[in-house]
């Protein structure tokens, strides 16, 4: 029966005596990062020897863990679309109604792409990232078999958004001090897109413009942003607000 070479106690099988923690020399032997414990028996064994080839997750970079990330998503996906071709085909002869669905998986994966493998290249992201949602559009509207709708609706609307968002984007990462204007430029960008897209409403079902509701927004929209550049950039900055409001 085994003893501690230190106090004496007798350990038995255990890894470490009891009572003055010293290291048992005849346990089992110590594999590297961690003892082994008897009592995990032969279980935790076969544990070892199906993840012996598994990195533990802090060992992968930011862009190794992107990649991983990547590769499973596109492996899913590519699954999804075989099926869902594969039932439609063998219901209808033919693909119909899972063209909806393949396309919108398609343009889950073009924009992941663009922020899981593209990260580090900037201007080619957000050109695969603004490119994807027209083309997804228009995939819709030749799957449909009216693409007119795509081409003189959807496709304005899109390039319209992601034309302002990204002319927000700019203003706020230009914008040297960060505050209330954050606020401004959304409300601007907002006001912009409901013109625009009641715009394209109007030249798409009658051919000529006539603002309605669109007008109201942006008469709401533009002067609350007005009163948030104004607190931004004069009262906040320049004022002492115990003093202004006399606290």
């Amino acid at each position: 029966m085994p003893y501690c070479p230190d106090c004496g106690v007798e350990i038995g099988n255990a890894s470490r005596c009891p009572l003055c923690g010293a290291r048992n020399p005849r346990a089992p032997e110590v594999e590297q990062g961690g003892v082994q414990h008897p009592e995990e028996g032969n279980a935790g064994h076969h544990v070892d020897l199906m993840f012996e080839d598994v990195a533990p997750a802090r060992s992968f970079s930011a862009q190794e863990r992107r990649k991983v990330a990547w590769e499973v998503l596109t492996v899913a996906f590519s699954i999804a679309i075989f099926v869902l071709g594969g039932v439609n085909l063998f219901d209808a002869g033919r693909l119909s109604w899972s063209l909806y669905p393949i396309a919108s998986l398609l343009l889950i994966w073009t924009e992941a792409t663009s922020l899981l493998m593209l990260r580090d290249r900037h201007l080619l992201a957000i050109l695969v990232a603004a490119a994807a949602p027209p083309a997804f559009l228009l995939a819709l509207g030749f799957i449909t078999g009216n693409p007119r709708w795509a081409l003189g609706l959807g496709l304005p609307i899109a390039l319209l958004v992601e034309s302002v968002t990204g002319g927000v984007v700019l203003a706020i990462l230009s914008s040297k001090r960060k505050g209330l204007d954050v606020l401004g430029f959304v409300a601007v960008g907002a006001a912009l897109v409901c013109i625009g897209v009641e715009v394209c409403i109007d030249l798409f079902a009658r051919g000529r413009v006539r603002l309605g509701w669109s007008a109201i927004c942006a008469l709401t929209l533009l002067p609350i942003a007005a009163f948030l550049f104004y607190l931004h950039h004069r009262v906040v900055k320049t004022t002492n607000l115990r003093r202004l409001f006399r606290l």
